[in-house]
């Protein structure tokens, strides 16, 4: 992956940086786990996950690896930090906690959920603020739950 695949304005250079370096040392691991994982699955009489969102989170991985993730059919094709960290915790989910790579997977896990924070909190804060409105709809008569249709209680 490439660094600059991180589109964000609310992420910094730094941290995409760093979530390219993490993602870098895990994806090959994460992928092989998904492998191995829908491969039994499928070969077991009762499988205990659903394979089909495996299959899924597999195939985006993948894309977000290449950098042609789209969110929606209207998004341009790109790394979306917050689907990442979507589909990175499905990969902790089946990820045995002895794996040698559980700690570099968990690693990425982390800073994309440090990540997800960050943005969610700027966000917030460059939103314009709502006035709040009253439940009844700013008449000074009763509210519309304590009117009947005869207009007595």
């Amino acid at each position: 992956m490439i660094a600059t695949d991180v589109r964000n304005r609310f992420v910094t250079s730094s941290r995409t940086q760093r979530i390219a370096d993490r993602w870098n040392a895990a994806y090959p691991a994460m992928r092989t786990i998904l492998d191995t994982v829908i491969q039994a699955q499928r070969a077991a009489q009762q499988p205990t996950v659903d394979v089909a969102r495996l299959e899924r989170v597999r195939r985006e991985l993948g894309q977000q690896d290449r950098g042609t993730f789209r969110a929606c059919t209207r998004s341009p094709g790109g790394f979306s930090v917050f689907d990442a960290f979507s589909q990175v915790r499905e990969v902790v989910n089946v990820t045995s906690i002895g794996h040698a790579d559980a700690g570099a997977i968990l690693r990425l896990c982390a800073e994309l959920a440090d990540a997800v924070a960050e943005a969610a909190v700027a966000h917030r804060a460059e939103r314009p603020a709502v006035p709040a409105q009253s439940v009844d709809g700013g008449r000074p008569e009763r509210a519309d739950s304590e009117q009947t249709e005869g207009g007595t209680r």
